[in-house]
């Protein structure tokens, strides 16, 4: 079930409106429900889906991550790490901008490799910090939402399924609701 919600929450980001540097003049362009135009030079937000198709013309580049950025983000997580509600605030599509990032970096070939081996041990360990306080979380039965802001959706959504694991656990197994 995790895995089909994780398929919708991709599917649903192609219409979340993205931040693209701008190459060319372009538009306007007929989205069905309203027209835009982009100009070079500018940085405009626009949905996924057409970021993409614009991306593969070569008109704009789709923003992502840097690797500062992320050693910043590892940083920060790092600080305290051990306590659950210590979440760092960071992108909202942090996932999608990693992938972009890698994808960037696998496309220079041997000159990006270094970079992208660097990437993925960040990738992990700020994941791995950031999974252990919100299973924390989850199993301390927090509904905090200033603390459920600073997830992405993808956590959030591996935060309710374990919520629901360990209350039906509490509930079923040992005869104790939690809530």
């Amino acid at each position: 079930m995790f895995k089909v919600l994780l398929r919708a929450l991709d599917k649903l980001q192609l219409t979340e409106k993205k931040k693209v540097a701008v190459f060319d003049d372009i538009g306007p362009l007929d989205l069905g429900f309203i027209e835009i135009s982009l100009y070079k030079g500018s940085e405009d937000e626009i949905p996924l889906w057409l970021a993409q198709y614009l991306e593969k013309q070569n008109l704009v580049k789709i923003n992502s991550i840097t690797t500062e950025e992320l050693g910043k983000l590892l940083f920060q997580e790092k600080q305290n790490s051990t306590t659950p509600a210590s979440l760092v605030k960071t992108y909202p599509d942090i996932y999608f901008r990693i992938k972009k990032l890698e994808e960037e970096l696998k496309a220079k070939g041997l000159n990006g490799l270094e970079e992208l081996k660097k990437v993925k041990s960040m990738v992990n360990e700020i994941s791995l910090i950031r999974l252990r306080k919100i299973i924390q979380l989850a199993s301390l039965n927090i509904n905090d939402q200033t603390l459920i802001s600073k997830m992405t959706k993808e956590e959030y959504l591996a935060y309710l399924s374990m919520r629901k694991i360990i209350t039906s656990f509490y509930g079923d197994v040992i005869g104790n609701p939690t809530n």
